[in-house]
């Protein structure tokens, strides 16, 4: 499936708030929710041994992908565009790889040039 794909689809199961405001923080915290439930299995791993259930963790992945896909149709933006901008964006900040030098050392007017193309 590719990315446009994706966000077509992901668009037929959305429910739409009173506004665009309301859309995106629909989105946002949606996004967080997923990710805390990400943080619950490894918490529940860590503190009380339970095993790393990965089926779980994939099924959050997809759902934050969900939410980061309409968010992306709200704005007109296709996703396949933003990975594209954000692998250009890192290659600027780590030309060979990544290094502890280059992230404190950071161009921001540089990346800050990329993201707005």
């Amino acid at each position: 499936m590719t990315t446009q794909e994706y966000q077509k689809q992901a668009e037929r199961t959305l429910a739409k708030c009173e506004t665009g405001l309301l859309d995106d923080f629909h989105m946002i915290t949606g996004m967080q929710t997923e990710a805390a439930e990400i943080s619950d299995v490894y918490k529940k791993h860590i503190a009380y041994g339970k095993p790393l259930d990965f089926v779980n963790i994939k099924e959050e992945i997809g759902d934050i992908m969900w939410y980061i896909a309409n968010m992306c149709n709200m704005h007109g933006w296709r996703l396949s565009e933003i990975m594209a901008t954000n692998i250009e964006k890192l290659k600027a900040r780590y030309p060979d790889k990544f290094s502890n030098e280059q992230v404190l050392n950071r161009d921001l007017v540089k990346e800050r040039g990329i993201l707005e193309r």
